[in-house]
């Protein structure tokens, strides 16, 4: 953990103090405050930079880089971050949008974006059960769906072999509340060819590149409710039987979308990335952020709220495994995905990422920093 040999400082004093950094890391840390004796964050060092010695990269979710695209945005991003994750060009429904009609302008720019910035992209994502065109839902025989998964997975992942840090190659293939066998979820690739679509995902990704990590990535394990426990339930039996049947996948994506008003169940949540280490999969943060919609207060106390709680995960997270990469979902309060399916009581925006609605850096790009560093 960054903790030098025969020091008495425990896993927690490394991650929220500053045992993993040097002594000239740790002063460019706390040198900088303004005049009420407050840390000046914008002094301080960018999240890509505390990646150097800890190896976990930081990543952010962002659209691709076009005339319409928030040029300050992409400025942050580059300045933050050393993994660009696609919001959504890589998606079936934005490269395939008719059968074997291929558009990859968007994600070619991106790669152009991160090649120049000395960047990592996660491609994110091959299989899923949305953001697929209407041909694609419209399948109907076994047969179509084995060729469409083959021609698109074989074709995207060919084109990009080399040039993607790790692949999403099956998002969210579990949904207990779908009430299908084994909490499977209810989409047309498991309706059409049953779970065994996930096995042959990875298996057409690994032959089109052999070296790229392969993830599987899902959401809702963390917390106490029954839901929570039921996720994890059925994401384990799938993980266990996709090891049993030596499925090329390497890795597990954490989404977490963290709810801020929920409680952690800290040893359920413990046990299953246990269980999931102790498969042989690495764990990833894919997609963080914590949605305040429920969180009363002004902007600092909804801050201190979301950092207090992001930091919850995170201790609990490393506590049993050091996470490959830390990415949220989006970068700045200005572009989340959140505003679009909730809205406060009292109809100020939500506050979930590490930059506000204006880039400044909040209390969570801290906190996020100092995982980094660990």
């Amino acid at each position: 953990m960054g903790v030098p040999p025969g020091s008495k400082m425990t896993r927690r004093e490394s991650l929220h103090g500053l045992g993993a950094l040097s002594l000239s890391a740790a002063a460019a840390m706390i040198a900088p405050r303004h005049a009420n004796g407050a840390p000046d964050r914008e002094m301080l060092p960018a999240l890509r930079t505390r990646t150097a010695r800890s190896r976990i990269r930081f990543g952010c979710a962002a659209a691709a880089p076009g005339p319409e695209t928030d040029a300050v945005l992409l400025e942050k991003v580059a300045t933050e971050a050393n993994i660009f994750v696609p919001e959504g060009a890589l998606k079936w429904d934005q490269t395939e949008p008719q059968p074997n009609d291929f558009d990859f302008s968007a994600p070619d720019r991106i790669i152009d974006f991160a090649d120049r910035h000395d960047m990592k992209v996660h491609g994110h994502t091959l299989v899923w059960y949305a953001a697929i065109p209407d041909w694609v839902s419209q399948l109907t025989t076994g047969r179509e769906a084995e060729a469409a998964l083959e021609r698109h997975i074989v074709t995207q992942v060919s084109r990009y072999r080399g040039k993607i840090w790790a692949w999403d190659v099956v998002n969210e293939p579990v949904e207990p509340e779908d009430r299908l066998e084994f909490g499977y979820r209810n989409s047309v690739w498991q309706r059409l060819l049953g779970i065994e679509y996930v096995d042959r995902a990875f298996r057409l990704a690994r032959s089109a590149d052999p070296r790229t990590p392969l993830c599987l990535n899902e959401y809702g394990f963390e917390y106490t409710s029954a839901k929570s426990r039921n996720k994890r339930q059925a994401l384990l039996a799938l993980l266990r039987k996709l090891r049993d049947l030596s499925t090329p996948i390497d890795c597990l994506g954490l989404q977490s979308h963290l709810e801020c008003d929920q409680v952690f169940d800290r040893q359920g949540f413990s046990d299953f990335l246990k269980s999931v280490v102790d498969l042989g999969f690495k764990v990833l943060i894919t997609e963080l952020d914590v949605n305040d919609v429920h969180i009363s207060g002004n902007e600092f106390e909804r801050d201190a709220a979301v950092d207090r709680h992001a930091a919850e995960f995170l201790e609990i997270v490393f506590s049993v495994t050091r996470p490959t990469s830390i990415a949220t979902w989006g970068l700045s309060d200005r572009y989340t995905w959140m505003k679009m399916y909730y809205k406060r009581a009292d109809g100020k925006p939500l506050r979930p990422l590490p930059l506000d609605a204006s880039y400044n850096r909040k209390m969570l790009w801290s906190t996020i920093g100092r995982y980094l560093s660990a």
